[in-house]
């Protein structure tokens, strides 16, 4: 004797449709998050003359869902004898000349050091706010 039952999927195939959604959501959430971390550790440690350079690290999140990526920038101009120039590309990637930094705490590799220091907690946010997102989803 053969015996038959019915499934209701739709809540699962609802799941599954809402999951990329979900996980694009908290991976945005948690790349912003990111961003922000790393501006502001870019800044603690960046040398440190004037204001002008540490307010004008900043960044971004640029692409899209699963292809997005954070981006950190440095644009500092000073006026020079030959008019303006990237001082903080010049700290940062010529090694300033060899110049002595004033200030204790203070690098001249300021943007990448500070992402080094956090990459391993930086990919934890990232790991949780995906599956955050996806359990305030049901999963």
């Amino acid at each position: 004797m053969a015996k038959e039952f019915t499934l209701d999927l739709q809540p699962l195939e609802n799941l599954i449709k809402k999951s990329p959604l979900a996980a694009a959501a908290g991976g945005k959430q948690a790349l912003d998050d990111i961003k922000d971390d790393w501006v502001r550790q870019s800044r603690d440690i960046a040398p440190l003359d004037s204001r002008n350079l540490h307010d004008q690290i900043d960044g971004k999140v640029e692409g899209n869902g699963f292809k997005s990526e954070v981006v950190i920038s440095a644009n500092a101009k000073a006026k020079s004898g030959t008019g303006d120039f990237n001082y903080a590309y010049y700290i940062h990637e010529q090694d300033a000349g060899g110049k002595q930094l004033r200030h204790p705490g203070t690098v001249k590799k300021f943007l990448d050091e500070s992402a080094d220091e956090r990459l391993e907690e930086w990919q934890r946010w990232l790991e949780d706010g995906i599956a955050e997102a996806l359990k305030r989803e049901g999963w």
